[in-house]
């Protein structure tokens, strides 16, 4: 059946490079995926698919989201595309920005597959030489770009509803393809995975395309993602003139800089898996101020679940002790976390069953150990597996000798978008 499978999506592959590039042209980033969402929903409700969207899906807190004039800019930037349906735009409105297509075919099991959709905020390269300027499709959203190839997912996501929809005849149970906002601030899942579609799953599949492995590379299931929390940190002082009366105020900057230092020093008291950055520090107005506000953009990572949330307590205790120190007063946001994960053994063999047949690649690895990364799709993993199901976290080699992930210059090679839809069309439709 393989075989028939990759002669019919071969004609997909074309309307698949445009769909990526569209959405490369015109990046969103977390809970602002409005344009993304809206055109994602008019074609899955074109194929026939029962859509869930907006308020209807998303029935936990989002965290992380950004700022409201963030969400109107990019909100404006779809009600002006003349190509989407307005009233489903309308239900993304204020950052709702997750979609579900569901088919139902009678009796049989419920099979999960999942898209990311978000951009990050990064400049795209302008140079020559890089292939999404020298094809025209390069981004148009100054300081966002798709730097780690959701762009490619969601257009994956769409080439297997497209062909799923034809199919119908071939399928048994229940198929929910679900287009996540939010991943990588590690948030999406966590707002949508208690929906009640999400209730009993008997099989989860999750994938990524890997620019830093070649295209004929197919990892089955990884095991190892970092469970990681994400904390905003924001360090309350009092301003005052720094010449006529700095005893008035109470420099937030200084407590700021003594927590980064302490963190970086707390590392050494736990296992050398573990990660531990402060990406970001704003503080102060001008010279002649003391710093009266400082926030702190920091996250933890570490092998398991547990010692996540041991480094991470030990971090807001050091935090808490040095602002109190400073007469300071600190407020600790949680914007984002995922668990540890592991794809389900037997599930991960089956996988590699169905991926040596297609003979669609020469080197298929069934066990991807000790990632250094962490995926907002372990948190549905883990509550399939949790319920009495299988879940597994795919991946495929897409270089194309660009950057790699969350550079200027990241692209991939568009061909293997096909196999994946292969890949994924095969999975819907076994037994």
């Amino acid at each position: 059946m393989m075989s028939s499978v990759s002669n019919n999506f071969k004609q997909l592959q074309e309307e698949m490079i445009q769909w990526r590039r569209l959405f490369h042209k015109y990046p969103e980033p977390a809970w602002c995926e409005f344009r993304t969402a809206t055109f994602v929903a008019q074609s899955l409700k074109k194929w026939g698919f029962t859509v869930y969207m907006g308020q209807d899906l998303i029935c936990d807190k989002r965290m992380n989201l950004p700022t409201q004039e963030t969400l109107n800019k990019f909100y404006t930037q779809a009600l002006e595309r003349h190509d989407l349906d307005k009233e489903l735009l309308e239900h993304t409105k204020g950052g709702y920005t997750a979609v579900a297509g569901v088919l139902n075919n009678g009796e049989g099991p419920v099979k999960v597959f999942r898209v990311d959709m978000d951009a990050l905020p990064i400049n795209e390269s302008q140079l020559n030489d890089h292939y999404p300027v020298r094809e025209k499709f390069a981004s148009v959203h100054n300081g966002f770009m798709h730097a780690c190839g959701h762009d490619a997912h969601t257009a994956i996501g769409l080439g297997l509803a497209k062909y799923l929809s034809t199919s119908k005849g071939s399928l048994q149970g229940k198929i929910i393809i679900l287009f996540q906002p939010a991943e990588e601030g590690l948030g999406g899942m966590a707002a949508v995975v208690k929906h009640s579609i999400f209730e009993k799953v008997d099989e989860a599949y999750g994938f990524h395309v890997w620019a830093n492995k070649e295209p004929n590379e197919f990892i089955c299931g990884t095991y190892g993602q970092l469970a990681s929390k994400k904390f905003d940190v924001e360090i309350k002082g009092k301003a005052s003139h720094a010449a006529l009366a700095p005893e008035k105020g109470i420099n937030a900057m200084l407590p700021a800089a003594e927590i980064i230092l302490s963190l970086e020093r707390l590392k050494a008291d736990f296992p050398s898996h573990i990660r531990l950055n402060i990406g970001q520090m704003q503080a102060g107005t001008a010279r002649n101020i003391i710093c009266p506000d400082a926030l702190l953009k920091i996250e933890t990572r570490a092998g398991d679940t547990i010692t996540r949330d041991k480094l991470f307590n030990a971090s807001i205790r050091i935090i808490e002790e040095i602002t109190k120190k400073y007469a300071c007063t600190c407020n600790i946001n949680l914007v984002g976390e995922a668990e540890s994960a592991s794809s389900s053994i037997d599930l991960a063999k089956s996988i590699k069953q169905f991926v040596t047949d297609t003979g669609l690649f020469t080197h298929c690895t069934e066990r991807e150990l000790h990632n250094t990364y962490s995926e907002d799709f372990c948190t549905l993993m883990n509550h399939v597996q949790n319920t009495g199901g299988k879940a597994a976290f795919m991946g495929i080699g897409a270089s194309n000798k660009a950057g790699t992930h969350h550079q200027t210059n990241f692209d991939i090679d568009e061909e293997v978008m096909m196999k994946m839809v292969s890949v994924l069309a095969e999975l819907s439709m076994s037994k």
